[in-house]
């Protein structure tokens, strides 16, 4: 890497023995991201929320590479709101709203215990109390009866447990996603 990219990137590198994201594919990402941006040319939020990029010794610092692309999804996401409200309306979004907080609260409601799959037997999984606290916290959220950080949704970890103590990561995961991106076009 030249260090003129290093100089220009708002990105810091890790030590050398330390592993971060590769400097050249969150440049050329970052770099097409922006273009696409300015553009209004093929860069959706679903397209950032799901880029990744591999990890390498003396690459760049991956919390603030994943700050970067929060910040940016989370644009996406309220430019495409304004746009489907722009084209189908604000009651048509309305109801849009209502049906994914539907979809949220129905999970929610369900039994502690038994809000997700649990784990395939001997697979890792999340920790069901775990989880369960939080879909609490997030449910309050809801409810208006306290409050939720995006950042702490987003960075939230889990214990391990496997078999019927844990409940199936994917389908957790895909939750909180949709949670976040509810928030995110609340704001």
């Amino acid at each position: 890497m030249s260090s003129k990219t290093q100089s220009t990137s708002p990105f810091n590198i890790v030590a050398k023995r330390d592993y971060g994201y590769h400097t050249g594919q969150v440049d050329e990402f970052i770099t097409a991201a922006r273009q696409a941006y300015e553009t209004d040319s093929g860069i959706t939020a679903d397209i950032v929320q799901a880029k990744t990029f591999d990890l390498v010794r003396g690459g760049y610092r991956t919390d603030q590479v994943d700050q970067v692309l929060e910040r940016l999804e989370d644009a996406l996401r309220r430019a495409e709101r304004d746009d489907y409200i722009a084209t189908h309306g604000q009651q048509t979004w309305d109801l849009e709203l209502i049906s994914r907080l539907e979809e949220l609260m129905g999970r929610l409601e369900r039994p502690r215990g038994e809000k997700f799959r649990p784990a395939a037997t001997g697979a890792p999984g999340y920790d069901v109390d775990d989880v369960d606290v939080c879909l609490a916290r997030i449910n309050s959220h809801l409810q208006d009866e306290d409050h939720v950080r995006l950042k702490d949704l987003r960075n939230v970890t889990f214990d391990a447990a496997k078999g019927p103590h844990g409940y199936d990561e994917a389908q957790v995961d895909a939750f909180l996603q949709a949670v976040v991106e509810l928030l995110v076009v609340l704001d």
